[in-house]
C-alpha cells in the first residue's frame, strides 16, 4: 500500500458493495430477481451495469426492470416483470435499512473523531428509495445519487460536488470503494486518494480485484481497517 497522507479531513464512501450488499442482506429473504425473470444471474448483474440501466435521470423501478430485463429477452410478460420489480425493491430497501453493526460503527467511529463523511453512489430512483430510513443516513454531511445529480463515477463532476458539500480540497479526502464503475480511476483524476475495500467481493478473481484497484493507493479487507489506518490511537 501507498503511503497516505496526515492530514486527510474527509472519507468519502461509495455504497453498494462498500457499506452493505443487497444479496448479502436479503440472502434466504425472497427470490433473485434474475431467478424471477428466467434470466442467468451472471448476465442479469452486467446488464444492470450497461446503458439500459439509467442511473442517471429520475426513473420509475418496474419500468427500469423492464427496460434491463427485455435487453436480455423481450419475451419476458409483464406480469412477470412487476414481480421481479415488487421483489428487488424490497431486497434494496431491506439492505439499506439493516446495515452491519461492524459497518455503522466504524463510520460512527470516524464521525466521532471529526472526519466528515461523505457518501457518491451510482444508483437509480427505486435503489435508494429507502434511504432516509436507513440508520447511515444521519452520519453523512453529503450525499450524492447518480440519479438525483445527472452524473455518475467515474465522471468528475459527482466527486466534486462531494469534495464541496464536505468544504474540502481534494488533497484533504480520502475515498473508500469497491472499485466498480472505474470509481477509483474517476477520484485519482479529481486528486483525490483512494483505497479499494474487498469485504463484499469475491477475492479469488485476482485479476477482478487488480481491476478494481486501478487508481487506488492499497487495498484494505475491511473498513474498520480504517481506524488504524487514520485514528491516532487506533
Amino acid at each position: 500500500m501507498s503511503e497516505l497522507k496526515s492530514n486527510y479531513k474527509a472519507i468519502i464512501f461509495d455504497l453498494f458493495g462498500t457499506l452493505l450488499s443487497v444479496a448479502k442482506a436479503a440472502h434466504g429473504k425472497g427470490r433473485y430477481t434474475a431467478d424471477i425473470l428466467g434470466l442467468d444471474r451472471k448476465l442479469w448483474n452486467q446488464a444492470c451495469f450497461s446503458q439500459h440501466h439509467d442511473i442517471v435521470n429520475e426513473t420509475d423501478h418496474t419500468e427500469t426492470v423492464r427496460r434491463i430485463a427485455h435487453s436480455l429477452d423481450s419475451t419476458i410478460p409483464s406480469a412477470r416483470i412487476r414481480e421481479a420489480a415488487d421483489a428487488r425493491q424490497i431486497r434494496f430497501d431491506m439492505a439499506l435499512t439493516e446495515i452491519e453493526p461492524g459497518i455503522f460503527n466504524v463510520l460512527e467511529m470516524l464521525k466521532m473523531d471529526g472526519f466528515s463523511l461523505g457518501l457518491v453512489s451510482n444508483a437509480s430512483t427505486g435503489e435508494v428509495r429507502a434511504w432516509r430510513e436507513s440508520p447511515l443516513a444521519p452520519l453523512f454531511t453529503t450525499v450524492h445519487f447518480s440519479w438525483q445529480q445527472g452524473v455518475k463515477k467515474p465522471q468528475p463532476e459527482i466527486y466534486q460536488a462531494a469534495l464541496a458539500g464536505l468544504g474540502v480540497d481534494p488533497q484533504q479526502a480520502l475515498f473508500i470503494g469497491d472499485g466498480s464503475s472505474q470509481e477509483h480511476l474517476g477520484a485519482e483524476a479529481c486528486g483525490i486518494d483512494s483505497l479499494l475495500v474487498t469485504y463484499f467481493l469475491d477475492t479469488s478473481d485476482q485479476q477482478d480485484i487488480e481491476r478494481r484497484g486501478m487508481g487506488s493507493k492499497g487495498t484494505i479487507t475491511h473498513i474498520s481497517e480504517l481506524t488504524s489506518l487514520l485514528l491516532p490511537d487506533g
